[in-house]
């Protein structure tokens, strides 16, 4: 079950980047997930989402990696490239952000604005829920998206917006390799 949704999260994303006004559907779809995840999240805590949601973005990053390797060539070998999912999916999403160079020389993804944020803040005053779910869910599909393509991939999650921080900061590396 959790690999199949994984399946129908990736391509309704690769629909909604194929056609506007699929994409429309999709963030409305998105709308209604976050209310459904506040509400778990309300009734049962993280481990409402430990159940369930967080293991089906685990699987989706998993399913989403090779397919999207292929589809915007990405080089496994390289954090930035490895990376590059935020570049596609990040306009999906409602998004903005740009690449920046951390202190070590290593990629960083930074976020200036995110529909979900917005959408979490607005379906809950629960800051840890806030938190919780770019630190579990994001990073589960994040890191799972990378380590799929090459398994010494790490993501590290500086700075969030829903902790009041002006960025979300997400630092790319193989390995503690720097790029």
């Amino acid at each position: 079950m959790k690999k199949l949704l994984a399946y129908m999260l990736h391509y309704s994303m690769v629909l909604a980047e194929a056609s506007p006004k699929i994409l429309r559907v999709y963030r409305y779809g998105n709308t209604l997930l976050v209310k459904h995840w506040v509400n778990i999240y309300q009734k049962n805590g993280l481990p409402g989402w430990q159940k369930f949601w967080i293991p089906v973005f685990g699987e989706w990053g998993k399913v989403r990696g090779p397919l999207l390797a292929k589809k915007i060539n990405i080089d496994t070998q390289c954090p930035r490239s490895l990376g590059s999912y935020h570049d596609f999916e990040d306009p999906i999403f409602g998004i903005a952000g740009h690449w920046e160079q951390g202190e070590n020389g290593e990629p960083v993804r930074v976020e200036t604005q995110c529909t979900a944020c917005e959408l979490l803040q607005a379906a809950t005053d629960n800051k840890q829920c806030h938190s919780d779910f770019c630190r579990f869910m994001v990073k589960e599909l994040e890191q799972n998206t990378g380590a799929s393509l090459n398994e010494l991939y790490e993501v590290e999650i500086l700075d969030l917006l829903v902790e009041g921080k002006d960025t979300y900061r997400f630092v790319h590396r193989i390995n503690n390799q720097i790029e």
